[in-house]
């Protein structure tokens, strides 16, 4: 596929250069879920269709070669993987690594940004194509929520559901990196089998980034991360980052 995301709507802000700088721009909140929906569907991103076999897809790799051996190859395809860890034990450099990956390699990706806390330009310094990256921010600076205090959750959520449901995303990201202890519970009691059974027989690795494991029984692969060392040498030369396979459903299969 070619050409950039761009489209209106605050339930996605579209990564697009444009005399160097990142421009968005939104619409009125009760037509979020519409607009994305039909930003997915204009670019022929909806072509998920029932099917009576589940394929087997290439894992997504993390440019972290030592990782990728330990995971057979990647984050799998398909199904739910969870990368948890404490703030700053590496989360976000090792998605954007594979997001790297993925969308440099011809793919289409998505970011559901819950906290709106994605840097475009540490992701591009990285290698990310952000032609290629559909940024879903759900806690845009000024934004009204719901009272019960799960709005941005809810949308979030509901992101989430639809691009996995379209089949064609190479990577679907869902960072809940900075959410408070309610929201996780919150996270936590979300229908996460209803999502994995959405995502099987596709090509999509949705990778969930949380301080702790949410999906419950629905996530095939768990990683944890911790911080070793840090000494400054980009985004993820200098973190010694130890990775712990939690859960490894797709090889112990």
């Amino acid at each position: 596929m070619t050409g950039s995301l761009h489209g209106e709507t605050s339930y996605g802000i579209i990564c697009t250069r444009i005399k160097s700088e990142y421009m968005s721009s939104a619409i009125s909140p009760p037509k979020n879920l519409r607009a994305l929906e039909a930003l997915v569907r204009e670019h022929g991103l909806g072509e998920t269709l029932q099917r009576s076999e589940k394929f087997w897809y290439p894992p997504v790799q993390s440019g972290i070669s030592a990782l990728d051996a330990k995971l057979g190859g990647g984050l799998p395809r398909g199904s739910i993987s969870e990368i948890t860890g404490r703030s700053s034990s590496g989360r976000t450099g090792l998605i954007l690594g594979a997001l790297a990956r993925a969308t440099r390699g011809g793919e289409i990706a998505a970011y559901v940004d819950a906290t709106d806390c994605l840097d475009p330009g540490s992701a591009e310094e990285v290698g990310v194509a952000l032609e290629r990256l559909l940024w879903i921010r759900c806690d845009e600076p000024g934004r009204a929520h719901r009272r019960n205090g799960h709005g941005r959750g809810d949308e979030a959520w509901q992101a989430a559901n639809l691009v996995a449901a379209a089949g064609a995303f190479g990577v679907v990201a869902v960072d809940l990196g900075g959410i408070s202890q309610r929201q996780m519970v919150w996270w936590q009691r979300r229908p996460w089998m209803r999502l994995k059974h959405a995502l099987e027989s596709t090509s999509t690795a949705l990778v969930v980034l949380a301080e702790r494991h949410l999906a419950g029984s629905a996530a095939d692969m768990v990683l944890e991360l911790y911080r070793e060392r840090a000494e400054w040498d980009g985004l993820l030369g200098g973190i010694g980052i130890r990775a712990d396979v939690v859960r490894d459903k797709v090889r112990a299969a």
